[in-house]
């Protein structure tokens, strides 16, 4: 059973994600669960200040509440469940716990978001949460918008990991009718032989032709690329998401996710889909 989730700390930016996940649910005829983990504090959410009754409650229930019934009226997907659920104790734990015991298909989160939350979620938070989850998270920021024509820019270099998640990205791309940029990024490091990233590029359009029906096209990219030039390529090619991968290990001290990857989560203004990667051969 698909279902999405979407944890609430009442920003501005986890209710624009709450828009999105809405918008996903009802192109993956997805159940849409909202999800808030009680911290201890007060709230005092940005969307209750027209409301006086929300605001003198005080209430995360009430608010859920209200936040279920806006995005019950976009929620568009028959037979299926729209609802909210609310844990108490760490929040990063307590998410990924959901997301691993309900088999959560996608995690969207917005980032910056700061008043329920530990912390912010450009930081620890989200960082620990794309590290560990059990699915793959989309990170929004309530500035985003999911136009019609949807394209996801996917960086390949010269290890392994950028390549196994490439079913995951496929799969996500077929859903969200989206195109796939493959962005070989070609750094002619000495010890990679040459011509190694055409190569690379091949076998992974051989596996897209095989294994899926999505549209793609591939481009190199000389020369190793740093998260600001990675975004203005994106922004060149009107990119909606772009797909990074986290290496999962059966220790959770182990997960790999590296600090180029963590810097797009803080800087980049475009939808970022962390995956984790999944043997594609």
């Amino acid at each position: 059973m698909k279902r999405i989730l979407v944890p609430v700390d009442f920003s501005e930016d986890s209710v624009h994600a709450i828009d999105i996940a809405v918008d996903i649910a009802n192109q993956l005829q997805a159940n849409l669960r909202l999800m808030h983990v009680r911290t201890n504090r007060r709230y005092y959410p940005e969307f209750a200040q027209n409301n006086p009754d929300l605001l003198l409650a005080d209430l995360d229930t009430k608010y859920l509440e209200s936040l279920l019934a806006r995005a019950s009226k976009k929620y568009s997907v028959p037979n299926r469940e729209i609802d909210f659920k609310i844990r108490e104790g760490n929040v990063v734990k307590e998410i990924t716990n959901q997301a691993y015991y309900e088999d959560s298909t996608l995690i969207v989160v917005g980032t910056h978001g700061v008043s329920g939350f530990e912390d912010r979620w450009v930081g620890s938070n989200a960082y620990r949460l794309v590290a560990h989850a059990p699915c793959p998270v989309l990170t929004v920021r309530k500035e985003m918008v999911l136009p019609e024509e949807k394209k996801i820019l996917l960086p390949i270099d010269h290890s392994r990991i950028t390549r196994r998640i490439v079913p995951m990205a496929a799969g996500f791309a077929q859903i969200m009718g989206a195109k796939i940029i493959l962005a070989g990024i070609n750094d002619h490091a000495r010890w990679h032989l040459p011509g190694k990233m055409n190569i690379i590029i091949r076998q992974v359009e051989r596996f897209l032709r095989k294994e899926s029906t999505v549209a793609f096209e591939s481009i190199i990219l000389e020369g190793e690329k740093d998260t600001s030039s990675l975004l203005e390529y994106a922004h060149e090619t009107n990119t909606t998401f772009i797909a990074i991968p986290v290496r999962k290990s059966a220790n959770p001290f182990e997960s790999f996710f590296n600090p180029q990857a963590n810097e797009l989560l803080n800087i980049s203004d475009i939808p970022v889909l962390v995956v984790p990667e999944k043997d594609m051969y």
